[in-house]
This record gives C-alpha cells, structure tokens and sequence, in this order.
C-alpha cells in the first residue's frame, strides 16, 4: 500500500489499547528483628560499649530478676527464659538488607559501591561520566515478550481459522494493495499471532461481503479484530523493532476500518426516511486512521532490510499527481472553487470557529483531493489513463491525512468537511467503475448518498465551482 504521497506532515500517535498496569515484583521486606530481650543485664552490657553505658547504670549494680519471672508459674511451667554464658558473649546476628541494583554503569564496572545518586560522588571525583543502570526487564511490567506458549499438537484444529487462512492467501491477497508483496508476509505471521489474527481478521471481512447471509463470517472478523487490536497495542507499548509484521498488521487494520460501517443507525442507510442525522464522530476509519498514519510513516515502518522498505523504494510514489501534471491538468480552480465554499459555509450556524490553522488544513486535503477530481473531470481528453493499482492505493489512504484541524472539523460534522467527503467518495466510486475493490464499494456508494442527504437536510448543495456535483 502506497500510505501517502510523498512529503506529507504527521503528528503523534494515539495507542490502540491501553498499556497493562505494571506491578511490583517484589515487596518490601522487614528488616529481622532482634529477640525479646530477655537476657541478663549484665550480658546486655557487656555487649554495650563502655563509652556510652551511663554512670548511674554502673553505680547501682546488676538488677535482680524481677519475681514474677524467678518463681515457676502455677501449673509448673519453667519461665522461658534463655541463659548465656556471660563469658561467651552471644554472636550478633547480621541484619538482611536488599542488594543494591541500582548503582551506575561505571561503579557496576569498577565493581565499587555507588550512591545511586546520579551523577554519583564517584563519578564525579573521576570526573566521569554517570550513566544510570538500564531499567530491569520484567514480564509484568511489560518490557519483555511474554513466553510463546508452548505448541497443542493434541488439541482439536479451528476449521474456521484453517478456512480463513486459506482463503486469505489464495483469494484475499490478490485485491490487496502491494499484492506481490503479500505472499512473503504470510510466513511471519506464524512467529506474530497479532500479524495472523489480522490476516484471519480480513480474510472473515472478505468473506462476509461476499457471503452476507452468513453471520458467522462477520461475528469472527470482529472477534480477530478485537484480539489483534489487543495484541498489537502490546507490542507497540514494549516498542519492538519487527517493522515488517508491525507494518502490514496496521495495513490490515486499516483496510478493516474501511468495511467498517456499523456507526449507521438503521443497517447502514442514513438517507432512509426518519432516519437521524448522520454523525462522522463515530466512524472508526477517521478515528483510527490517525494513529495508522503516524505508525506507517514512522521509522519503524522503514527499517533497513524490511520488506516494506524495499518496497517503497521501487514504487512510483505520486504517480497520480506525475499523471495530471504531464496532461496538464488544472487542480488550481478546484481546489480555489472549494475555498470558496469555506468562506461560504463558514458562516453558517454548524460550521466550527474559523482560523488560519483550520484554513491551512481543510486547503492542504482539498489539494490532496482535486488529484482524483482532476482525472474525473478531464477522463475524456487525459491520453495515459491511471493504473487501477495507483487509485487504489490513493483511495486508501485518503483517510490517513484526515488529520489536525480538519479531522475536528469531521468530527464535528462541520458542513464544509463534509462537502469534501462527498466528492471524495463520489469520485472515488466513479473512477473504480463497477468493479470497485471488495474493501471499497460498501463505504463509497454508502457514504456519497448519506453525506449527500444531510447536506440536502442543511439545505445546502454540493456544487463546487468547475465540479459537476
């Protein structure tokens, strides 16, 4: 998948999961007490050094037992008391203490006791740099892996799983985008089970487009998702460096988010009568898309040696935009048509607070966008048509740079995003004709009419000047 056009700006991420609270490993253990002191006194001095022991100590002798203790009890019972031999003091007992671990890297080396105090008096007495001691990896605190559990070879075999898997590689990769890619991703997922759950994940979503009255498809595709989130997440916090597996499991999220159209009230048709207003703050593509794009254009995703990375390198990154250029195509009226239409919309009571920031953002997508309005406008004159691979993967990450300002102004139902929205999914849809990817057609034909309908229901149209609406 080509995530973005080349040198697109991006902002922090946002985990998929929370981080699993860490615990203590060890608690803190008492210091060993001494016995009760029920020597004699005399011994007790002989212990105390001589410097210390008060004169009216010394002056007023060794005290008698006290007579509840030298007489026997009732029943017979000898006091217990324990008698040492004032000759031979009793040896004192060492107190435990926990072993310091924390002491700086160049004391561990000098094997000299350290302060922990950073830098430490050492280290500057030597004139040394104090470098602190790695933190301690422990499993529950989430810095190591945990454990591969060890292989079932007794266990029943998951058919569905067996079957998802199946139909992933022989019928799931080739609509994907990178599709040659795909058949030397699979053997990692046997080492990943987050990258497998994922590929299950979209295998079950495939399946249940393709097979609709059967809900046992679309029940196990949420149900891989969910697992796949969950383990995902937890890799990403112990920050593990396996690019490739990490990389296309975000891919597959992403292509899940794109089926996901369950926010709709009503089975996904917004433009039913009666039906309430249609709220983007619920849809999981621009919501997740966020913290994919971040993951696909970190460094992570372009490791020395990946697959991806090699990938990018030999991809045309931009053919579109090399497309219309080369024709001459005019995306400046476009996208001044659609800034005209900010200032227009802007003024109305649903439409956020305006800024310069806000104004940057919504101009920086609509030029993004007027790429494929570009080619729809000009289709009959334009003399080297788009590959359908290059419109997939512009299609497909679209979502990824509804980001900043105006990802707020989706999420607020702004009018003015959803004017973009529409035209993007109605072009969209127009460009990959009837034979739209599996991934797509849902989302393009179901969006443009709803957007379409509560634009109509502000009373608002969605002509663009030099744009067939």
């Amino acid at each position: 998948m080509q995530v973005a056009p080349c040198g697109s700006a991006y902002t922090k991420p946002f985990p998929l999961v929370d981080p699993p609270t860490s615990h203590s490993l060890f608690e803190k253990r008492g210091s060993l007490q001494r016995p009760p002191s029920c020597v004699s006194h005399s011994t007790a001095q002989t212990h105390r050094p001589q410097s210390i022991a008060s004169k009216e100590y010394q002056d007023r002798g060794p005290p008698t037992m006290p007579e509840h203790l030298s007489s026997a009890s009732s029943d017979n019972t000898p006091p217990s008391l324990r008698f040492v031999n004032s000759a031979q003091p009793e040896p004192r007992k060492k107190v435990a203490h926990k072993k310091s671990r924390g002491g700086c890297a160049p004391c561990k080396k000098r094997k000299v006791k350290c302060d922990e105090v950073f830098p430490c008096s050492n280290c500057l007495r030597r004139n040394e740099t104090c470098a602190p001691p790695p933190k301690p990896a422990s499993p529950e605190d989430g810095d190591q892996p945990p454990a591969r559990r060890p292989l079932d070879t007794s266990g029943p075999v998951n058919l569905l799983h067996m079957e998802l898997f199946h139909h992933f590689q022989h019928a799931t990769i080739p609509t994907l985008c990178f599709a040659d890619l795909w058949p030397s991703v699979v053997p990692l997922a046997f080492g990943d089970e987050y990258l497998m759950t994922a590929m299950l994940a979209v295998a079950a979503r495939h399946l249940s487009i393709l097979r609709p009255h059967e809900t046992a498809y679309a029940d196990a595709a949420m149900a891989l998702l969910s697992r796949s989130c969950a383990l995902f997440g937890a890799v990403l916090d112990r920050g593990d460096d396996k690019y490739d597996p990490l990389f296309f499991t975000a891919q597959l999220i992403h292509y899940l988010a794109w089926c996901d159209l369950d926010f709709f009230p009503d089975g996904g048709d917004a433009a039913a009568p009666g039906s309430p207003a249609l709220d983007l703050s619920r849809d999981r593509l621009f919501l997740l898309s966020s913290g994919v794009r971040v993951f696909l254009s970190s460094a992570r995703a372009h490791g020395s040696g990946s697959i991806f990375a090699q990938a990018w390198q030999n991809s045309q990154c931009g053919a579109l935009e090399l497309i219309v250029a080369e024709q001459g195509m005019d995306r400046d009226s476009i996208v001044e048509g659609f800034m005209e239409r900010y200032d227009e919309l802007g003024r109305g009571a649903d439409c956020v607070a305006q800024d310069d920031e806000e104004r940057v953002s919504f101009r920086a997508i609509v030029d993004l966008l007027s790429v494929v309005l570009a080619l729809w406008k000009h289709r009959e004159t334009n003399t080297r048509p788009a590959g359908r691979p290059d419109l997939e993967r512009h299609i497909l990450a679209f979502p990824l740079f509804c980001f900043g300002p105006f990802l707020d102004m989706v999420v607020a139902n702004d009018s003015r995003a959803l004017l973009v929205l529409y035209h993007f999914y109605t072009v969209s849809r127009l460009l990959l004709g009837a034979g739209a990817a599996w991934w797509a057609s849902g989302r393009l034909e179901t969006m443009s009419r709803s957007i379409k309908q509560e634009l109509a229901r502000r009373g608002l149209g969605t002509r663009v000047r030099g744009l067939v609406s």
